[in-house]
C-alpha cells in the first residue's frame, strides 16, 4: 500500500500533532503516522502524563498558545474536569476535522529509503492488526517519534547519555561522560468505594521489605491522597537503555506499582479499606533516549538566557529539572528543579543537513542532556512541533532545505508562526504589511488605574482582603508605570527591605536582571508605598526580604501586569494599585504583541455593554484577512488531565471553567464608501484566543469595528491584537 504526501510526520505525540496541525493548515497534504492506537504520546489515556510548561515552572504570562493553546482550550471547553479519556477525544476531533490530513494508527516505522544525497524518499511501517504494509513517500519527513527513530535510519549522529562538562561548557554535566539517562515512569489511579475492597498483592510484586526501604529517600513519599502524577518519582530504567530494554523496564515499573499499592493497602498505615484501583499504566512513559546532533545543539548556557541565535521559533520555560538516573534505586533527591526563564529555542536544532529533508520536533531534537533537562516538557515539545512543521512547508513552497536557508526566509518563518500565535523571546512581529498598523484606533472605554482601582462599581463587591509580605513575597509591575503605588497595611512602624528585578516577562522564582536594593519605611496604619525603579521597558519583580507586620491589600479586580504572591506558592493576588500611566488604551490593539511581554500590550474596556473599538483608514484598503488575538488568561496553566486531587508539590492551581476574561461572542463590522456598517462576521460560544476571519474576496473597506457581546463573565472587553491583511 502507497501514501504519497508532502509531508509526512511521523509519531502522534504533542509534538507530532502540532507538526501535522501546522503542515496542514498552512496548505500542505500531511499524514500523521502513529504506532499508537490513539494520538497524544505521554498525555494520552494510555499513559497519562499531564501536559506542562513555562508556566508550571514559575513564569508569569507564559501559558504556551499556538495550535497546542487551542488544543488546551478545547480541552477546558469540552473537558473542565480534564478527564484523560476525553482530552484522547478533544486531540481526534481536532486531528480528524483537519482538511488536508490524514491519520494512520498502530503503524511502526522500521524501514527508509534514501537517496545519494541522504534525502529521504519514503518510509515503511506495518499496521498492527491489519497485516498491511504501507510505505510513505513524502517531500519532507518530520520524526517525532521521541525515540529519533527515521533520524537514527537516515545515518543522522545522535546522542544517548550526559555528555561530560567539557563537551559544552556546561557547569550542570557531570565531570565526566556517563551512558545513563532519565528513566521511565508509570502510574495508577485509585478510587474510594462504599465498602472495603480487598487486595491480595500478585506474587512479581515487589515486597513491602523493598517498597519501605525506597520511601522517604530523597522526597519519595506515598500516602493515600496521592494518584496519578503524584507518584512521577516511579522511575525505572535510566541505568539501562530506554529503547532497547523498554520491555524489561515496563516489567519492573509493574513490580513496583503492585508492591506500592500492595503497601498502601495492607501495611496498616493508610486509610485505604474503601480504596481501589481506577486504573493503571501498562505502557510506561518515557523521559529520554536519542538526542540528535543537529546543526546547532542547545547547551545550558542558552537555557540560562546567556547567549541566543537568530533563528529563534519557539520557547522553553520549565525548570532545568535533573532526575537520578537510578530512580527509585538510589537515595538521592528526586529530582533537582532549577528555575529558568522563558528562553528561545532556535530553528537549526530542528534539523541535520546529513538528511536534507528531514526534521526534528519533540524530545529528540537538538539539545545538550542539560538543556534536555529542560526541553523535554511536553508543552514545549508541542511548540517544536509547530515550528517543525511550519517549517517543512516553507521549505517545500522555496523549494530548499533548512540548512540553506537565508535570513528572509528565516525571518518569514517566524513571522508566519507569530501570526499563528507562538511565543519567540526576542523576536518582534514585522507590521510591515500589517494594515492595522496604519489605521487610526477609537475604542469605546479604556480601563484606568489612575487612583485606587478598588473605587470602581465591580470591585467594591468584594471583601478586601491582605496577605502578608513576609520573605519571598513579591509584586509585579509594568516598568512602565513609574508612578505604581501599592495599598499596604501596618499593624506598627517598620521598614521593607526589597530587591528590584527587570525582565521582559517575570517569573514567579527566578528573578531576571538586577535593578537594584532599598528599604522603605512605614508608618502604621492603612498607606500606598511606591518602589523606586528605573525607567525602561519590562516587568519590575519586587522581592521581599523583610516586612514584619506589614501586609499587601488585594483588589477583586485584575489588571494584567499587575501581581502578587510567593515564590514558593502557586496562587497569585491581583494587589490595589494606583498609577497614572496609560496602559490599556486601544493603542495596544496595532502595537505588534499580541500578548504580555515587556509591557501589558492589552486592550480593556470599562466595564459596559458591548465595548468596541474601531479601525479606520484615510484612503479605502482592500482586506482579505482578519486575526483578533484574546486574553485566555496566560497565567493559569490549561493541563491535558488531572486526578481529582493532587500533591502541594507540583505547584498547580487548577482552571474549572473557561477563564472569564476570554470573549465569547462578538461580531466584526465593516464600512465601506457608502458609510453603511454591515456584519462580515459573527463569533458566538467561541473558545479559541485567536479568531480568525476570511474572506473569499478581498473586501474594499474604509473601517473595521469589533464589538464585543459576550465573555464568560469578566465584563469587559479584553483584547491583545488585531492584525488586519490584504
Amino acid at each position: 500500500m502507497i501514501c504519497q504526501k508532502q509531508v509526512v510526520v511521523i509519531g502522534g505525540g504533542p509534538a507530532g500533532i502540532c507538526a501535522a496541525l501546522a503542515a496542514a493548515r498552512q496548505g500542505a497534504e500531511t499524514v500523521l503516522v502513529t504506532n499508537r492506537p490513539m494520538p497524544g504520546g505521554n498525555s494520552s489515556s494510555e499513559i497519562r502524563v499531564w501536559t506542562r510548561g513555562a508556566t508550571g515552572g514559575g513564569n508569569l504570562y507564559a501559558e504556551e498558545m499556538g495550535i497546542w493553546g487551542e488544543l488546551k482550550l478545547r480541552n477546558l471547553y469540552l473537558n473542565p474536569e480534564a478527564n484523560p479519556v476525553f482530552w484522547d477525544d478533544v486531540l481526534l476531533e481536532q486531528l480528524l476535522e483537519q482538511e488536508r490530513l490524514e491519520l494512520y494508527f498502530n503503524t511502526e516505522i522500521d524501514e527508509i529509503q534514501q537517496a545519494d544525497t541522504g534525502r529521504i524518499l519514503s518510509v515503511t511501517g506495518r499496521q498492527q492488526g491489519t497485516e498491511k504494509t504501507i510505505v510513505f513517500f513524502g517531500d519532507f519527513f518530520i520524526d517525532a517519534t521521541g525515540d529519533g527513530t527515521l533520524g537514527c535510519l537516515a545515518g543522522v549522529p545522535w546522542t544517548m547519555g550526559k555528555e561530560s562538562r567539557d563537551a559544552y561548557g556546561e557547569s550542570f554535566a557531570p565531570e565526566r561522560e556517563e551512558p545513563s539517562t532519565f528513566g521511565n515512569t508509570a502510574f495508577f489511579f485509585t478510587r474510594r468505594t462504599d465498602k472495603p475492597v480487598r487486595y491480595e498483592a500478585p506474587s512479581f510484586a515487589y515486597p513491602m521489605e523493598r517498597i519501605e526501604g525506597m520511601l522517604d529517600k530523597g522526597g519519595r513519599i506515598v500516602n493515600e491522597q496521592m494518584n496519578g502524577c503524584d507518584y512521577w518519582w516511579f522511575e525505572m530504567g535510566g541505568m539501562d537503555n530506554t529503547i532497547s530494554d523498554a520491555q524489561e523496564i515496563a516489567l519492573e515499573l509493574r513490580r513496583l506499582m503492585t508492591g506500592v499499592w500492595n503497601y498502601v493497602k495492607n501495611s496498616g498505615r493508610y486509610d485505604a479499606d474503601h480504596l481501589t484501583l481506577d486504573w493503571a499504566g501498562s505502557l510506561p512513559g518515557k523521559r529520554e533516549s536519542r538526542r540528535m546532533q543537529t546543526e546547532h545543539v542547545l547547551r545550558q548556557q542558552e537555557v540560562l538566557g546567556l547567549e541566543r541565535r537568530e533563528d529563534s521559533a519557539f520557547y522553553g520555560g520549565w525548570y532545568l529539572d535533573f532526575h537520578p538516573s537510578d530512580g527509585v534505586n538510589t537515595g538521592e533527591e528526586n529530582c533537582v528543579q532549577i528555575p529558568v526563564q522563558v528562553y528561545p529555542l532556535p530553528l537549526a536544532c530542528l534539523y541535520h543537513r546529513k538528511a536534507p529533508n528531514l526534521l526534528f520536533a519533540g524530545r529528540d531534537i537538538g539539545v545538550s542532556h542539560v538543556a534536555f533537562a529542560s526541553t523535554r516538557i511536553m508543552n514545549t515539545c508541542a511548540l517544536s512541533g509547530q515550528a517543525a512543521g511550519t517549517l517543512a512547508v516553507r521549505c517545500i513552497e522555496d523549494g530548499c532545505v533548512p540548512a540553506d536557508l537565508s535570513p528572509e526566509q528565516i525571518r518569514r518563518i517566524q513571522q508566519q508562526l507569530m501570526l499563528d500565535d507562538m511565543l519567540i523571546p526576542g523576536i518582534s512581529y514585522d507590521q510591515k504589511e500589517d494594515l492595522a498598523a496604519r489605521a487610526a484606533v477609537t475604542v469605546s472605554s479604556a480601563a484606568s488605574c489612575s487612583g485606587d482601582m478598588a473605587g470602581t462599581p465591580e470591585a467594591e463587591s468584594y471583601p478586601p482582603e491582605t496577605y502578608p509580605l513576609e520573605p519571598g513575597s513579591f509584586l509585579i509591575a509594568p516598568l512602565e508605570a513609574e508612578d505604581a503605588a501599592f495599598l499596604v497595611r501596618a499593624d506598627r512602624p517598620g521598614r521593607i527591605a526589597y530587591r528590584l528585578y527587570g525582565a521582559s516577562l517575570p517569573s514567579r522564582i527566578a528573578c531576571g536582571k538586577e535593578l537594584g536594593r532599598g528599604v522603605l519605611e512605614v508608618e502604621a496604619g492603612e498607606q500606598w508605598i511606591h518602589f523606586p525603579a528605573p525607567a525602561e521597558a519590562g516587568f519590575l519583580k519586587i522581592v521581599v526580604d523583610e516586612a514584619e507586620g506589614v501586609e499587601a491589600v488585594a483588589s477583586g479586580v485584575e489588571y494584567p501586569g499587575f501581581l502578587m504572591g510567593h515564590q514558593d506558592r502557586p496562587e497569585y493576588h491581583f494587589p490595589k494599585v494606583r498609577t497614572a500611566a496609560a496602559l490599556y488604551g486601544g493603542e495596544n490593539l496595532t502595537n505588534g504583541a499580541d500578548r504580555l511581554w515587556d509591557r501589558p500590550n492589552l486592550w480593556i474596556s470599562e466595564k459596559e455593554d458591548h465595548p468596541w473599538a474601531e479601525l479606520a483608514w484615510e484612503q479605502a484598503v482592500k482586506i482579505g484577512q482578519v486575526d483578533i488575538y484574546f486574553n485566555p488568561d496566560l497565567n493559569r496553566e490549561l493541563v491535558s488531565s488531572r486526578a481529582e486531587t493532587w500533591d502541594a508539590h507540583h505547584k498547580y492551581v487548577a482552571r474549572h471553567g473557561m477563564p472569564p476574561q476570554l470573549v465569547r461572542d462578538a461580531v466584526l463590522w465593516g464600512r465601506g464608501g457608502d458609510g453603511t456598517w454591515r456584519k462580515l462576521a459573527g463569533l458566538s460560544g467561541n473558545w479559541r484566543r485567536r479568531w480568525e476571519v476570511r474572506f473569499p474576496e478581498p473586501l474594499e473597506l474604509h473601517a473595521l469595528k469589533l464589538e464585543i457581546t459576550g465573555t464568560y463573565g469578566g465584563g469587559r472587553a479584553e483584547v491583545f491584537e488585531i492584525r488586519v491583511h490584504s
